[in-house]
C-alpha cells in the first residue's frame, strides 16, 4: 500500500512538472480556442491533449475515416452520403476508420440545403442529404467556389480554394479531429455560415484582416495567414449604380448602423431572398452578410435585427459618379499575349457539365468541353496493324501541337504518328472529334534524354485545305503566354490526360480526365524532393498537396493551364514526376515561357 501511494504521489509530481513546462501552442490570438478570450493564453491542458492527438497514430487511425472517393475526414459514426458514378451511396465511418457504404434511393429535398444553384438529394430512410453541384462549385453544399482565386477585401466571403499558409505549409482540415477543443471548426453550429467545412481551404470567420487556417507546426497547432493574393481594388465595389442590382461589394451595415444578417442565415431560411434559391448565385447572394439587391428594389439591403424583431433594411451606400467596370474575383492580372492570334484561345464552355464528378487518384473524370485544348499522340505498330496511344499533346493553333521531347523515339516516323482532338473516350469514336496525320515534328535541338532537359516537341498537323483544327466547344487551342509571364507561387492550375490512374496501372485511362495542382515556390522544386534528380531553370514544379492528383504514365505531353487575364494559358508541359501522386512530391514540367521564340521560329519558318 505505502509503495503505491509513493508511486502516485511520483506520478502526480511528474505530471506538475510536465504542465508546467509545457509551452503554450499559440500566443497570438486566444480568441481561436473554444474557451480562450480575446487577450488570453489558452489553458496548458487543453495544449497537452492536443499535441498527443497529433502524435498518437492509434487515435487518427481508429476514430476517423478518409472518405476513398473524396478525400473528407469523417469522426467515428458520422454518416454521409456521397455520389458513385450517377448513383448515391449512404456512408458510415466504423471503428479502425473504416467505411462501410451501400447504394441508396434519393428524392428531391423538401428544403434546399445547397447553395450556388445545386440540386439537392436526400436519402428516403434518412436525413442525410447530398448537392449535385454546378460547374465552378464544389463541397458539400456548393459553396466552394472553384474559380475564385483572390480576395475581395478583409476576405469574409472568401470561399475558393487556396489552402496554403505564408510559410508555404499545407492547412488542416476544418473538420480534422485533432481542432477539436479550437473555436473555429467544421463542427460549430454556424460553420456553414463561415465558409467552415470538411475541407482545409482557407478562411476568415473571425473577421481578420485577411483568410488564415491552421497548420502543424512540429506537433505543435498554430493558426498562420495565407499567402493568397488579393483581387485588384475597385474604388466602384464601394458606391452603387443605379438601384444597386449588379452592386458586389463588401459593404454590410444598414442605414441605422445594424450589422446585415448572412443571406444564410437559418432564421432567413423561409424568406424568398436567401442563399438558398435557385438563382441565388445570379442575385449576388451566398455565404456572406453583404448588402444586395436581389428584388429591384430602391437599393442594396439586407435582413437584420432590429428591437428584437427580424426585418430588413437598406444600406446605406453612395451613388456611382459612372459606370463600373466589371469586377473580377479571378486575381491579379498579368500581361496578355500576342504570340495566339485566335481570339478565342483559352476559352471554353464553363457550363458544359451539370452532373456530379467523382474522385479517382490522377484525377477527376471529365469531358474534353472541359479541356477542349487536350490532344491524344497515337502511334501506329504495324504488327497489330493498328494505332496505340502513346502521349498527350496541346493544341496551340489550327495546325500546331506541343508535346513533350522524350514522347518520340529515334525511329518514329510522321507518317506513323495520329492526332486526335475533341474525343472524351479514349478508344470510342465521336461526331465531336477531328484526327489528323502528322506532316512533321520538331523535337528541341538541345533535349537531354537523361535529364529531359528541354523536354519539348512541336507538331504541324497535315492538310490540303490550309485549314486543320476548326474550332468547336470540343476542340479550341489554349493560349501560349507571353515569354518571361511569371505567375504568383500556388497558384492553381488544371492537368489533364488520358493517362493511367495509378503508377501500377495496367491500362490507359478510357476517359479524359482533368487534376488540380498548384504551382510550387522556385527554391522548393529541387533535387531534394525528387529524389536527387537534376532540375533545371527550363523545368517547373506544381503538384496537389494532398497527393491525390498527379499526372501519370501516358499524360507526358499534356498541358498544365493556368488561368491568366480569364483564358486557360500554357505554362507548363507534362515531363516527368518521381512516382505518380505521392505527398510532398510536386510533378515536374517543362517551362513554356522558355520557349515562345523556338515555337515561333519553327511555326514561321514552316507555313501552312
Amino acid at each position: 500500500m505505502i509503495r503505491t501511494l509513493g508511486l502516485l504521489m511520483l506520478l502526480s509530481a511528474l505530471c506538475c512538472s510536465l504542465a508546467d513546462n509545457v509551452e503554450p501552442l499559440r500566443t497570438k490570438r486566444g480568441t481561436r480556442f473554444y474557451r480562450g478570450e480575446p487577450d488570453r493564453q489558452p489553458a496548458r491542458r487543453t495544449l497537452l491533449i492536443i499535441h498527443i492527438e497529433k502524435s498518437s497514430p492509434s487515435f487518427d487511425t481508429s476514430l476517423h475515416c478518409v472518405d476513398s472517393e473524396t478525400s473528407a475526414v469523417h469522426s467515428f459514426g458520422d454518416t454521409w452520403l456521397r455520389w458513385k458514378g450517377q448513383r448515391v451511396e449512404y456512408c458510415r465511418c466504423a471503428l479502425g476508420g473504416q467505411e462501410h457504404c451501400h447504394i441508396v434511393p434519393v428524392i428531391n429535398c423538401y428544403v434546399s440545403q445547397c447553395y450556388n444553384g445545386g440540386t439537392c438529394k436526400e436519402a428516403v430512410y434518412t436525413s442525410d442529404y447530398i448537392c449535385q453541384c454546378p460547374p465552378g462549385f464544389s463541397g458539400t453544399q456548393c459553396e466552394i467556389n472553384t474559380n475564385e482565386k483572390c480576395t475581395v477585401g478583409q476576405g469574409e466571403g472568401y470561399r475558393g480554394t487556396w489552402s496554403i499558409s505564408h510559410s508555404g505549409a499545407e492547412c488542416i482540415n476544418w473538420n480534422s479531429t485533432s481542432l477539436r477543443g479550437r473555436k473555429f471548426t467544421a463542427k460549430k453550429g454556424d460553420a456553414g455560415s463561415l465558409g467552415l467545412g470538411n475541407h482545409n481551404f482557407c478562411r476568415n470567420p473571425d473577421q481578420d484582416s485577411t483568410p488564415w487556417c491552421y497548420i502543424y507546426k512540429g506537433t505543435q497547432i498554430v493558426w498562420e495567414f495565407c499567402s493568397m493574393p488579393k483581387c485588384p481594388e475597385d474604388k466602384y465595389q464601394k458606391c452603387v449604380l443605379g438601384s444597386g442590382q449588379s452592386y458586389r461589394g463588401t459593404a454590410s451595415v444598414t442605414k441605422s448602423g445594424s450589422r446585415c444578417l448572412p443571406w444564410d442565415s437559418p432564421v432567413v431560411k423561409r424568406k424568398v431572398n436567401n442563399a438558398w434559391r435557385s438563382n441565388a448565385l445570379e442575385q449576388g447572394l451566398g455565404s456572406h452578410s453583404f448588402c444586395r439587391n436581389p428584388d429591384g428594389d430602391e437599393g442594396p439591403w439586407c435582413h437584420t435585427y432590429k428591437n428584437m424583431q427580424l426585418t430588413w433594411e437598406l444600406c446605406d451606400l453612395p451613388k456611382c459618379s459612372r459606370r463600373p467596370s466589371i469586377i473580377s474575383t479571378l486575381g491579379p492580372r498579368a500581361p496578355t499575349t500576342n504570340n495566339n492570334n485566335r481570339a478565342t484561345c483559352g476559352q471554353r464552355l464553363d457550363n458544359t457539365l451539370n452532373r456530379p464528378a467523382f474522385r479517382m487518384f490522377g484525377g477527376r473524370e471529365s469531358d474534353i468541353t472541359e479541356q477542349p485544348w487536350q490532344a491524344a499522340i497515337n502511334v501506329y505498330q504495324a504488327r497489330h496493324r493498328k494505332h496505340f496511344h502513346r502521349c498527350g499533346g496541346v493544341l496551340i493553333d489550327s495546325c500546331w501541337v506541343l508535346s513533350a521531347a522524350h514522347c518520340f523515339e529515334d525511329n518514329d516516323k510522321a507518317e506513323k504518328l495520329e492526332v486526335i482532338l475533341g474525343r472524351t473516350f479514349r478508344k470510342q469514336n465521336s461526331t465531336s472529334e477531328q484526327i489528323f496525320k502528322v506532316e512533321k515534328y520538331w523535337i528541341h535541338e538541345k533535349f537531354d534524354n537523361e535529364t529531359f532537359d528541354n523536354d519539348i516537341a512541336l507538331l504541324k498537323l497535315k492538310t490540303d485545305i490550309g485549314i486543320c483544327a476548326v474550332n468547336s466547344p470540343e476542340v479550341l487551342p489554349a493560349c501560349l503566354p507571353e515569354r518571361g509571364l511569371v505567375l504568383p507561387d500556388w497558384t492553381e492550375c488544371e492537368i489533364s490526360g488520358y493517362g493511367k490512374d495509378s503508377e501500377f496501372s495496367a491500362e490507359y485511362s478510357e476517359r479524359v480526365k482533368r487534376g488540380y495542382v498548384r504551382l510550387w515556390p522556385k527554391e522548393r522544386c529541387v533535387p531534394d524532393v525528387l529524389s536527387g534528380r537534376t532540375v533545371t531553370s527550363n523545368m517547373l514544379c506544381a503538384g496537389d498537396t494532398r497527393g491525390l492528383d498527379d499526372a501519370c504514365k501516358g499524360d507526358s505531353g499534356g498541358p498544365l493551364v493556368c488561368r491568366n487575364n480569364n483564358k486557360m494559358t500554357l505554362m507548363g508541359v507534362i515531363s516527368w514526376g518521381d512516382g505518380c501522386g505521392q505527398k510532398d512530391k510536386p510533378g515536374v514540367y517543362t517551362r513554356v515561357t522558355h520557349y515562345i521564340n523556338w515555337i515561333n521560329g519553327k511555326i514561321k519558318a514552316n507555313p501552312v
